[in-house]
């Protein structure tokens, strides 16, 4: 992928985030930070917050939300795995590795820049083994 088309394609990502926001009653849920990528717009570090809905027998994501800042990577990242997460089955999304990641961001990371493009994917690993929000539903 060239250069420019990946700045592009991030900095939209990250200006208009696909399936921002949050579900009134997620299946599971978890919330990540990644302290070491700190800036002007996020002091404390990155941060995302995801929430999933999953199908009936749990086993396939129906529905992601996810809320957050940070710097571009970390917000375009969230974007564009939410997007890849819908309609896959949990099992395969928890398998994904960094080669997955780099495929989808359209460029090689470092490995601190790894971390912040994963970060929906380490809050995704979290909630599934955290398990239901609401367990009695």
């Amino acid at each position: 992928m060239n250069n420019k088309f990946v700045q592009e394609l991030l900095a939209d990502h990250s200006q208009n985030p696909r399936n921002y926001g949050e579900l009134p009653s997620p299946d599971v849920e978890a919330a990540m930070t990644n302290p070491q990528c700190v800036g002007p717009t996020h002091p404390e570090g990155d941060r995302v917050r995801l929430q999933v809905v999953l199908s009936d027998d749990g086993t396939t994501v129906e529905t992601v939300r996810f809320t957050g800042d940070g710097c571009t990577l970390s917000q375009a990242g969230a974007s564009l795995l939410s997007e890849q997460m819908v309609g896959v089955a949990v099992s395969e999304i928890v398998e994904w590795d960094s080669e997955y990641i780099e495929e989808h961001v359209g460029m090689d990371l470092t490995p601190p820049r790894l971390q912040c493009a994963e970060l929906i994917l380490t809050a995704f690993r979290q909630a599934i083994e955290d398990g239901p929000t609401n367990p009695s539903s």
